[in-house]
């Protein structure tokens, strides 16, 4: 059986290529290592238009999962908010790409893993709002390292796939889920209150988390979202 080819949404960013600045997709290795790992072909998918519909549905006819990546901050102005002191750059075209992709596959259940900006991503597009600055929870330095526990709901697909309902996470991020989106479940929560992980109604192979396990991938627990990803793509 082929492995099964899972998307990655890319970053856009600029980078010194050739002695020269060039406008860039890209994504982290670490992602494409935790997949690889998982057994999984992975692609990664550049920023595309938001309002092609038809572009974005022939996309994911092509794949067999979706894992939504981290990077900056979304902008506020997709939630209502006004924009706080401590949130940074935004790319709106790429906020919008990836809402529209989102929503695409939670209508489908297309299998899908959003990681940090990810399950940030994942609850905008469906409605939901952020908190925009936690800097407590900023841990760079820790990044291949845990930083603190989470707590995961019993009998939730989180908790069936790590196989257990407390689990230590590392900590890159400043921004959070605050008001949830439609059809948005909180499935796990730092011990301030933090939404750490989230699981979308009427798509159960849709799951969310806040943290980075591609980078705490030598776990067995974090690894085992990746092998679930992989586990349900194989079945589409």
């Amino acid at each position: 059986m082929p492995r099964p080819l899972i998307g990655i949404t890319a970053e856009y960013t600029t980078v010194p290529i050739h002695d020269a600045q060039m406008p860039s997709h890209l994504s982290n290795r670490f992602y494409v290592r935790a997949l690889v790992k998982a057994g999984a072909t992975p692609v990664v998918l550049p920023i595309g238009d938001g309002s092609d519909d038809e572009a974005i549905a022939d996309l994911l006819d092509r794949v067999d999962g979706l894992l939504v990546s981290g990077g900056i901050d979304i902008d506020p102005a997709s939630y209502g908010r006004d924009r706080e002191p401590a949130t940074g750059e935004s790319q709106p075209d790429r906020d919008v790409y990836e809402f529209a992709l989102v929503r695409e596959a939670v209508d489908r259940n297309l299998p899908t893993l959003a990681i940090c900006r990810g399950i940030q991503t994942l609850n905008t597009a469906l409605g939901g709002t952020l908190v925009q600055d936690l800097p407590e929870h900023s841990r760079n330095e820790l990044w291949n390292q845990t930083a603190h526990g989470v707590s995961i709901e019993p009998g939730s697909l989180l908790a069936r796939v790590v196989g257990e309902t407390a689990l230590e996470v590392n900590s890159l991020h400043h921004q959070a889920v605050d008001d949830t989106g439609s059809g948005v479940r909180v499935v796990a929560r730092a011990d301030d209150g933090t939404v750490e992980a989230i699981e979308i109604e009427g798509a159960p192979d849709v799951l969310g988390v806040q943290w980075h396990p591609e980078m705490i991938r030598h776990r067995p627990p974090h690894l085992a979202l990746f092998r679930n990803l992989v586990a349900a793509s194989s079945r589409t």
